[in-house]
């Protein structure tokens, strides 16, 4: 079993998020907590966005993406880093600065 974990910026991310998508992130969240691996794919770098390493999620037929780090370590922990569209890479370039800001 995992541990999702939410920062205050996702907890930004969802709050801007419209009802229904917002209700699907929330189930993909539960479906983290069994096997994120089975419920999303590898991401690769993406010219200057460096997220090798990181994970995606389709939600609302691929519209909007949530990116994850998952942590395998003795405590099992699914770090959501941001939620949002996919239009100009947007969701990606987020998750990118929030990545590289820590």
């Amino acid at each position: 079993m995992y541990k999702v974990q939410i920062s205050p910026e996702v907890e930004q991310d969802l709050v801007e998020l419209p009802d229904a998508v917002l209700k699907e992130v929330f189930e993909y969240f539960g479906l983290f907590e069994l096997d994120p691996i089975k419920h999303s794919g590898k991401l690769h770098n993406q010219g200057q966005l460096k997220l090798e390493g990181y994970r995606k999620t389709y939600v609302a037929k691929a519209t909007y993406r949530i990116v994850i780090k998952i942590e395998d370590g003795v405590a099992k922990i699914v770090e959501v880093v941001a939620v949002g569209k996919r239009d100009n890479k947007e969701v990606y370039i987020a998750a990118h600065e929030r990545i590289n800001k820590q």
